[in-house]
This record gives structure tokens, C-alpha cells and sequence, in this order.
């Protein structure tokens, strides 16, 4: 029998197969499968004779494949994950380790390969005036590409990937929430979910070490939170620094503030913004040129 796991890139099938073939004993993980980046790519050959579940992008490379499985695993996540999705789909897939704060450096070298040579393209569309020769693209051009995926999330590739996540109508699928990776509580339970579908004797307590090794290791965690109550301080105007964001979260905010004061944020800024104040400042300025035409 072989239990498939299907995921979007960055949401960690890999992870979740290691700790489901661990917990049913059906191939006991005892070695290392976290890599330098936090991925659990590093799988013995004697693990992988022996498991159950295969974490694959099922939905991307073997769809027709699924039509044999009676049940399948599927990791999902809501449009509020987008921005850890993203951050961490750049970082770990293909183990490139693309950080996205340092994406306007070397940028033609790091997305021309066959995991973003097409975003690379879409990139030079949208902006003609680029010179194809640079081998960088600068900054305030990234944060302006990517602002509108977080503005309008249904445009978002990683959401439009996992809308195209369809299984045979005979499966029977579980659904895994991606949230519940974060939270030992929240995992365990999902795990019980799962031996309870799967009818699988699950021994949760011997995950307890890997799960923690696994949330050691994910960069990004807390960044939406960060950005949220910035956008909360600006709507507010409750002045403050700002602190380094990384490229996706300078542009998830200008998206979210888009949307709530229906203004452009500005374009060709090299430097993002250093306080909510000239944030607010810059609202309201715009607002007022609106207003006077």
C-alpha cells in the first residue's frame, strides 16, 4: 500500500511524510533529514524501501497517477498564508535557498532555473523597460511585481496552485490545515485525525523531538504578524519605527494598505519606509490630490 501526500511547494509534505512512516513505524526515521535550510529532504536509502506515505507534488507531476489511490493526504492553506508560503516556497524549493530579502541581488541568476524561469519571465512582462542584460532587477521594481499577488490573493501563483489541487471523486481525501504545523498541540491532534482516517496506530510522543527540530528551523514564522500590526499602527496612527522588513513584506503591506485606503503606493522608492508617521503622511497626501481632482 502507498499513501500519497499532496502539497504545494514551501508547506512541508516532506516533513509530514517523514513524521507519518516515523509515527506508524512502517519506516523508522533514525537519521537526520533536516538540511541546512530546514527541509527534510535527507532520506536514507533503507527509509525509503520501507515507507508508506510518499510526499510528492502529486497535483504537479503525477496527476494521473492519484487515480489509483483510494485515499489521499492533502495539505492545504488559506489565503492569510501567503506570505509565509511564498517566503518559504523560494527558500526551500530545489534546496536554492533564494532568500527573498536579498532577491534585487544576482536576481537572473537565482530564478533562472526550472522552479522560476517562468516567474523570471513574467517579471520581464510586466516590466518591458528592464534591461535583460542586468543581472539584477532593483528592489522598489520586486516590491511593486509581488505587491499585487498580496493585494489580490486569487491572482496569487501558490493559491492558484492549490486551487488546481483536484483528486479522483472516489478518494477520499484528508485535508491537513497548514497551521497546524506550527503548534505541537494543533500536530498532535492532526496526527490522531489522521490514524483514525487511515485506521493507522500513530505513536505521536516519538515525534515530539522532530517537531521541535522543525519549528527551530522555519525563518518567516512571525512576519505576517509583524506587517499586521504595522497596518494596524498606520490605520490607527499610532506612530512608531519601522524595523527591516524583507522584500515580501514590504510588499504585502502595500498591498493590505491599498486595499484599505484604495491609494498607489509609491512606486519607484528605493528605501521602504522608516516610520508609520510618514506612512500616514504619504496616505494622506495622496488622498488629498485624489480628492482635488
Amino acid at each position: 500500500m502507498k499513501i500519497p501526500i499532496d502539497f504545494v511547494a514551501g508547506t512541508h509534505g516532506n516533513f509530514l511524510e517523514v513524521c507519518l512512516n516515523h509515527a506508524s513505524g512502517s519506516s523508522v526515521v533514525n537519521f537526520n533529514p533536516f538540511g541546512n535550510l530546514g527541509t527534510s529532504h535527507q532520506k536514507s536509502n533503507e527509509y525509503n524501501s520501507k515507507k508508506l506515505f510518499y510526499a510528492e507534488h502529486w497535483f504537479e507531476l503525477y496527476i494521473k497517477e492519484l487515480s489509483q489511490f483510494d485515499k489521499i493526504i492533502s495539505i492545504n492553506f488559506s489565503q492569510d498564508d501567503l506570505l509565509l508560503v511564498s517566503s518559504l516556497s523560494l527558500l526551500r524549493a530545489g534546496d536554492f535557498g533564494i532568500d527573498n530579502n536579498q532577491l534585487s541581488v544576482d536576481t537572473v541568476k537565482k530564478l533562472n532555473n526550472k522552479f522560476y524561469s517562468l516567474l523570471l519571465e513574467e517579471i520581464y512582462t510586466s516590466y518591458p523597460f528592464l534591461n535583460r542584460n542586468d543581472s539584477s532587477i532593483p528592489r522598489h521594481i520586486l516590491r511593486e511585481f509581488f505587491k499585487f499577488s498580496f493585494k489580490n490573493p486569487n491572482i496569487n501563483g501558490y493559491w492558484l496552485k492549490q486551487k488546481s489541487m483536484h483528486y479522483p471523486t472516489n478518494a477520499k481525501v484528508f485535508t491537513w490545515d497548514l497551521k497546524n504545523f506550527y503548534s505541537w498541540e494543533f500536530f498532535k491532534k492532526s496526527i490522531d485525525e489522521l490514524s483514525l482516517f487511515f485506521n493507522l496506530p500513530m505513536d505521536t510522543a516519538s515525534l515530539k523531538h522532530l517537531h521541535e527540530q522543525f519549528l527551530s528551523s522555519i525563518p518567516y514564522l512571525h512576519d505576517k504578524t509583524i506587517c499586521d500590526a504595522i497596518v494596524d499602527d498606520i490605520i490607527n496612527k499610532k506612530f512608531r519605527d519601522i524595523p527591516d522588513l524583507s522584500l515580501f513584506q514590504e510588499s504585502y503591506i502595500n498591498g493590505v494598505l491599498e486595499n484599505v485606503f484604495e491609494v498607489e503606493m509609491p512606486f519607484e522608492q528605493e528605501y521602504y519606509f522608516k516610520s508609520t508617521k510618514d506612512v500616514v503622511y504619504y496616505i494622506k497626501i495622496k488622498r488629498n490630490l485624489y480628492d482635488s481632482n
